[in-house]
């Protein structure tokens, strides 16, 4: 294993797990605390390993989580995480963290990981794409531009099969309200009924808000399907590949283009 990832060193640390909150009826926010003499650095966008024994007779295992939240000075041990329970699995994971929790032991977490994190020069107009639980990358990455230029012109699209799953609207909503270069626009997968902002496939509600993307840089959180398709899309309006960042180029790369 390559024990620098872009600049910082792999590192593992023994976390406490300080709280677990519900963000709607199956999604947690879990904290995690470093420990005190330790001051963690990653970049906004990546992710970390958590040793967990979720299920008690298949033993250790390594889990991958976005990292939620930037790395902040004032404090520098705080790990955010989002996690779904939408599988019988998650759902022991989330117990197996609430035990820890409880009687107060660590977790082994290691981090940073991954090569999609923000990485452009600010001054240059962004677009942060997320569909479902990819949201978490993208709060990471606002929570840092805001911090290095709060004046950054950005526009995050996020979607989701239904109104309930936009669990961290009010964040984004404040975070529109605080700066008036960005824009927030949650996207519903299909039309519902009581349903009075946008829908429909994010290439589509992108396609309409935007004449050009040529000076674009993008960030996309999804599936394969969705990033893939989202940015030959989108090509049509000058999107280049060379202007985009996903963990999806990591882990799902696309064949080379067989020329015919």
């Amino acid at each position: 294993m390559n024990n620098h990832v872009m600049g910082y060193p792999l590192k593992q640390y023994a976390c406490q797990v300080s709280a677990i909150a519900p963000l709607s009826e199956n999604t947690y926010q879990i904290d995690l605390l470093a420990p005190d003499d330790a001051s963690l650095s990653y970049h906004a966008g990546q992710h970390l390993q958590l040793e967990l024994n979720p299920e008690q007779e298949a033993g250790m295992q390594s889990l991958s989580y976005t990292i939620a939240n930037a790395c902040k000075p004032d404090s520098p041990q705080r790990l955010q995480l989002i996690i779904h329970k939408n599988s019988e699995f998650s759902g022991e994971i989330i117990k197996a963290l609430g035990s820890l929790c409880e009687r107060n032991e660590r977790a082994r977490v290691t981090l940073p990981l991954g090569k999609a994190y923000l990485q452009t020069r600010l001054d240059q107009p962004h677009v942060l794409v997320a569909a479902g639980s990819g949201i978490a990358k993208i709060k990471c990455i606002i929570e840092e531009i805001v911090n290095r230029k709060p004046d950054a012109d950005v526009t995050i699209y996020w979607s989701n099969r239904g109104v309930n799953d936009f669990y961290l609207l009010d964040f984004f909503q404040r975070l529109k309200s605080l700066y008036k270069t960005i824009t927030f626009i949650p996207v519903l997968e299909s039309k519902s009924p009581g349903w009075a902002g946008r829908s429909g496939y994010l290439y589509e509600v992108i396609q309409q808000d935007f004449a050009s993307l040529e000076h674009t840089k993008m960030y996309l959180c999804g599936s394969p399907g969705m990033v893939y398709g989202t940015m030959d899309q989108l090509k049509s309006k000058g999107l280049k590949e060379e202007n985009c960042y996903s963990d999806v180029f990591e882990y799902a790369p696309r064949l080379p283009q067989s020329e015919g």
